[in-house]
């Protein structure tokens, strides 16, 4: 067997060629610029590569702003799971405006209310700054933001306002509850807090009044909500539209309004839809729209005229005389029994009116199950039968008073 000699030199060689030249180090991770670029990510709704940055950022040792990662990966995995259920909501129109008395542009019917400025409030009442009242289209409920959360009042019938309650700290999310609007319904609610669950400032949720409380509302997703602010979601029943305001797609200082179609059915985009993140994000709202011609919806829109207040325009009630006079102020009636009865009577109404409310809800809970509620149901509907007599009699002694 021969044995093959390797050179001295080639031996020499031998470490140099097996393992080559230094290994460069990994550049280190600056936890500032990946923080951004996850944010820069999460703002422009690519969670995948929100995600990707965030988990770099978890290689880092004794990462210094900790909690902010928290925060932003809570985000993150929110909106990917928003992203699975958009709404198929059409935006038929959109106006950007300045923040400042930004819903004097929402042009609505009288029966949705409405928006007022907290300047308008009762000097009793304190308001937060840059929130907004509701009033109800009868001018007999406001609904506002304080700095703890949102108020309420009552007009009594001496035309002053009742102490204001609060609404419930359940409805601040862990934030502070702000832009509130009340469906006529009386029950549902719609607002704004910049509660632990939100994408990113304010997002719009809805609670339902269960009795004399609101429960935990309910996040409203996307398109409603973004990593921005997004506030004041009416829906005006009479000309079937909705509205709502965010600055996610405008420049500093300015906010811009959706106009859109409600629908009582919620039906969400498909998630291989590739305009799926456009129309979360609402940077297009064509590519939220079919073919349907809504010009007649703007047009009923446009006919309001969006300065036309509450102030003048609301009756204190409504009272209709055998001849057809509509009363509506306390200085149309004639005598003064007429004025006592009326308060009477419009007291009654109002209890007459909250009981019926109450029924409406029991028997919502009755037909879901609860059978419990069957004979509060028949009490109440005997008591309605009864207090509706006593209505009538009351409604006749004031047409008889004023008709002296």
């Amino acid at each position: 067997m021969k044995i093959r000699l390797i050179p001295i030199a080639l031996l020499l060689m031998l470490p140099a060629m097996t393992y080559g030249a230094p290994r460069k180090r990994a550049a280190a991770v600056n936890p500032e610029e990946v923080l951004e670029q996850a944010r820069e990510a999460f703002a422009a709704y690519n969670t995948e590569l929100a995600q990707e940055k965030i988990a770099k950022l978890r290689t880092v040792k004794n990462l210094p702003d900790e909690e902010a990662v928290d925060m932003l990966e809570s985000q993150v995995d929110r909106m990917e799971s928003m992203m699975q259920r958009v709404d198929a909501i059409e935006v038929i129109d959109s106006l950007t405006v300045s923040r400042a008395d930004f819903f004097s542009n929402y042009r609505l019917s009288p029966a949705a209310g409405y928006i007022l400025s907290p300047d308008d409030l009762e000097n009793s009442f304190s308001a937060a700054e840059g929130s907004t009242v509701y009033m109800t289209e009868n001018g007999n409920i406001m609904i506002w933001a304080t700095d703890e959360g949102l108020a309420e009042s009552h007009k009594l019938t001496d035309g002053t306002w009742e102490q204001a309650s609060m609404l419930g700290d359940a409805l601040n999310a862990g934030g502070t509850a702000s832009f509130p609007f009340l469906m006529p319904d009386g029950i549902t609610l719609y607002y704004a807090t910049d509660g632990e669950d939100s994408l990113g400032g304010y997002d719009i949720y809805v609670s339902r009044r269960n009795g004399e409380e609101f429960p935990a509302p309910q996040n409203l997703g996307m398109p409603y909500n973004s990593p921005y602010d997004d506030f004041l979601l009416v829906i005006d029943e009479e000309t079937g539209a909705g509205w709502f305001a965010s600055d996610r797609n405008s420049p500093g200082g300015d906010v811009t309004i959706y106009v859109f179609v409600p629908s009582e059915t919620r039906v969400n985009v498909d998630v291989d839809d590739p305009n799926l993140a456009s129309r979360a994000r609402l940077s297009d709202i064509s590519l939220t729209q079919t073919d349907k011609d809504y010009s007649g919806l703007l047009s009923r829109i446009n006919s309001i005229d969006p300065g036309a207040g509450a102030a003048d325009n609301t009756p204190d009630f409504e009272f209709v005389m055998p001849d057809g006079r509509v009363l509506t102020r306390w200085d149309q009636l004639r005598s003064e029994r007429g004025r006592r009865l009326m308060e009477n009577y419009i007291d009654s109404l109002a209890d007459f009116q909250a009981e019926e409310q109450n029924l409406e809800n029991l028997r919502l809970q009755y037909g879901r199950g609860n059978k419990n509620v069957a004979s509060t149901i028949l009490k109440i509907e005997k008591q309605l039968k009864t207090s509706e007599e006593q209505l009538k009699s009351m409604s006749n002694r004031i047409i008889e008073a004023e008709s002296k």
